[in-house]
């Protein structure tokens, strides 16, 4: 409390009434308030803290390390609050070593308070011994392990869990930098197509001297630019090749382009593993490159199937898409005209199917059904009978007589898709059923 009085003879009185530890924010600056916390409130007249290893730049350090990992000053406001104004829990590493945190931290914050590494690699904790979650809230005097992983890279949803600004910044960094690679391998990928293509051999080195041309700082930069759709192939071969010519079919050219479609849709050129082949056997010893079982892709790259899906036994197509990743497309899918001008986006992919492991692909329907009752659950009858799963159904067109419907199932391969549209189609409540592709 900060007040003035009149007192006698109207003389004015200052009043300031404060706890010792705003006393000495007030004496030492803000810098002894994180002191004062460290300490567990013991501080000498000097205003000095009693342990050794506390000195009066701990709390600078901490604040350069958040502005240095934060993105703007609102971050790095936001951060520092956080630190100012959150009571205190006291914790421990295996060797005794103190780690003050704000109430509610988690193994998360702890990690990151001992070191920026530890918290980036951090995969699990153990408190006073026992393995807990990495969202357990630490109480006063925990021992916490951390249980460390050089392939780990903080998830995104971590930001909403920690409660430390040290933390919180770094994750957004590190989320940051995660991205930036995926984007940058992505870009390195369209280049190499482009450069293919052009009967060129491409290098990281030979963007060095146009970097100033693309108004790019690093080579980095324009991987990530292109990646993320903000450059063309085209706009990098320009800068790198001034006499090159984009020999790209255009919409003026229609046989042209006709004859590069029905290449295309023939699969001339390209490799596909099919499931239960011969070849899919030979072929077990190399390594699977992504996420999805499919052959053909980089495992840096994310990898997702068109709306319309994609199910083993399909002939499988992957177009790469910047600023997402490599989108995999049925090779009937209409949808890949509108790529039939940019072959430097296309990669060759096969399934490659581990056939111990059963998994569910998505697949896209269409169905008109009787508008009459019970219509939908002898729909719903169908698909259950036949060990599918319906993902999400959505009514396209309603009449007195009939209803069209959308439906997104998970089956296991082709011939499970098309067993399962034959009942459809014999089902008395059903008009019509087909794959929809595209």
């Amino acid at each position: 409390i900060h007040t003035t009085i009149v007192g006698p003879s109207r003389q004015r009185v200052e009043l300031q009434i404060r706890t010792k530890e705003m006393n000495k924010i007030a004496e030492y600056g803000v810098a002894a308030h994180s002191i004062y916390k460290d300490t567990g409130g013991k501080m000498n007249g000097a205003g000095h803290a009693i342990s050794k290893e506390t000195n009066a730049y701990a709390w600078l350090r901490r604040t350069i390390e958040q502005l240095a990992e934060g993105d703007n000053p609102e971050d790095f406001l936001e951060n520092t609050k956080l630190e100012l104004f959150q009571d205190q829990v006291f914790c421990f590493t295996p060797k005794g070593m103190l780690i003050a945190l704000p109430r509610g931290a988690t193994p998360i914050d702890f990690a990151y308070a001992v070191h920026t590494d530890v918290g980036d690699t951090c995969v699990g904790a153990k408190v006073n011994g026992r393995i807990m979650p990495l969202m357990t809230e630490l109480k006063n005097g925990d021992e916490v392990e951390i249980i460390r992983s050089k392939a780990q890279v903080p998830p995104a949803a971590w930001e909403s869990v920690v409660v430390t600004g040290k933390a919180r910044a770094a994750i957004r960094r590190a989320t940051k930098n995660a991205i930036r690679k995926q984007y940058s391998g992505l870009g390195a990928r369209i280049l190499e197509r482009a450069f293919e293509r052009a009967g060129k051999t491409f290098t990281k080195e030979s963007l060095k001297p146009v970097l100033h041309r693309l108004a790019r700082k690093d080579i980095e930069d324009v991987l990530a630019s292109v990646g993320r759709g903000e450059l063309s192939s085209s706009d990098v071969m320009k800068a790198v090749f001034p006499d090159y010519k984009d020999e790209r079919v255009t919409v003026a050219a229609p046989k042209q382009r006709e004859e590069g479609w029905s290449k295309i849709r023939n699969a001339a050129g390209m490799l596909f593993q099919m499931p239960g082949t011969r070849a899919a056997r030979k072929d077990k010893s190399q390594p699977r490159d992504g996420a999805v079982p499919i052959r053909g892709v980089r495992g840096d790259l994310p990898v997702r199937f068109a709306p319309e899906g994609a199910v083993p036994g399909d002939r499988i197509v992957g177009i790469i898409q910047p600023g997402t990743g490599i989108t995999i497309y049925p090779i009937q899918s209409p949808a890949l005209q509108a790529f039939d001008d940019q072959p430097e986006r296309w990669i060759d992919v096969r399934w490659d199917i581990d056939e111990r492991t059963k998994e569910r692909f998505p697949a896209r329907i269409s169905v008109t059904a009787i508008n009459a009752p019970g219509s939908l659950a002898d729909i719903a009858q169908v698909v259950a009978s036949n060990d599918a799963n319906i993902h999400t159904l959505s009514m396209i067109r309603t009449a007195p007589d009939f209803t069209e419907m959308l439906i997104d199932l998970e089956v296991w391969d082709l011939k499970h898709l098309n067993r399962l549209l034959s009942q459809l189609k014999d089902n008395s409540s059903v008009s019509d059923a087909r794959r929809v592709n595209g």
